[in-house]
């Protein structure tokens, strides 16, 4: 009887939809972005954003990976809350390691960005929307100064610099 006190329809619609995006047929790209906006528990692998950061710089892939990050955030039901976050959070990513395309994105979407400041989920008494209420509201002040993403993208630069990692083909922006 505990058992199904515990399972409620938005953990199966959410399963389903992760079991449903794994099983579409999709290039790398996709898998990639479907894999870092999973329902999953647990956020993404500093490696899988790199990746995908990388991407960014792609005239092809650009487009599939802001298309599946858009549609995670406008288009999702509050339950969701956890896709809605790790959208948030690769766009952050893209803003501070991905093309410059990635910023000029993110300003064109800031509407969108303005009305998740809205956003509310409770499951029972904790609210899960404020996380992403933060995010919203950080991005939104990082998208609207052009100093601060020039900041944030040169400490990208030096991080990825010391460690080695070889993302982002320059990374530095002209902002």
């Amino acid at each position: 009887m505990d058992l199904l006190k515990s399972i409620n329809v938005d953990k199966i619609r959410n399963a389903a939809e992760d079991a449903f995006n794994q099983a579409k047929p999709k290039t790398d790209v996709e898998s990639r972005v479907y894999e870092a906006l999973s329902h999953k528990n647990w956020g993404s692998s500093s490696t899988l954003l790199n990746q995908i950061a990388q991407d960014s710089f792609d005239y092809d892939k650009f487009p599939t990976i802001t298309r599946l990050m858009w549609e995670a955030m406008e288009n999702q039901r509050p339950a969701a809350w956890r896709v809605v976050f790790k959208g948030l959070n690769l766009l952050e990513h893209l803003v501070k390691n991905g093309s410059e395309r990635c910023v000029d994105d993110a300003r064109n979407h800031s509407h969108t960005l303005r009305q998740l400041h809205q956003f509310n989920y409770y499951e029972g008494t904790v609210d899960r929307g404020v996380g992403v209420r933060e995010k919203s509201k950080q991005l939104v002040e990082m998208i609207g100064d052009d100093e601060l993403i020039r900041e944030e993208r040169n400490k990208a630069k030096q991080m990825r610099e010391r460690f080695g990692a070889s993302v982002g083909g320059g990374g530095g922006g002209d902002f």
